[in-house]
């Protein structure tokens, strides 16, 4: 839900909201009812199949924005095992290698604060955020 929000350029609220804001991206018709099937499903192989047509819609609209090279938006087994994925990190390098400033390409790669913290007043406060980050 977030990465499809960053993708359309839209501030992810608290997880209050997280919800209601995803449902109005353009993305949102078409991921909701997958989303909601992969949640009712009774069994694994049903989430999984709701689930792999949801990261193919996402991986779609990732190679929409031209970004980087379109990537095969297909899911494939996770190596020998049972499960289809859509192997991230695949988008994850491609993105990584069109970073042209090398102080930037050379940080580490540690995701956003807001992957832990969800609590506003923690947000919202640039030195409780900061020493997260350090830490």
């Amino acid at each position: 839900m977030r990465l499809v929000l960053l993708m359309e350029r839209r501030y992810p609220p608290y997880s209050k909201w997280l919800g209601s804001a995803f449902a109005r991206t353009d993305a949102g018709p078409s991921l909701v009812p997958l989303m909601t099937a992969a949640l009712a499903a009774t069994d694994w192989k049903a989430r999984e199949r709701e689930l792999g047509q949801v990261y193919t819609l996402v991986a779609k609209q990732h190679n929409a924005l031209g970004l980087t090279d379109p990537l095969d938006p297909a899911t494939r087994l996770y190596f020998e095992r049972p499960f289809q994925v859509i192997g991230a990190e695949r988008f994850t390098a491609a993105l990584l290698e069109r970073i042209g400033d090398a102080q930037l390409r050379a940080l580490p790669q540690a995701g956003a604060i807001d992957q832990f913290a969800d609590n506003t007043d923690f947000l919202g406060q640039a030195e409780f955020t900061r020493g997260a980050i350090r830490i």
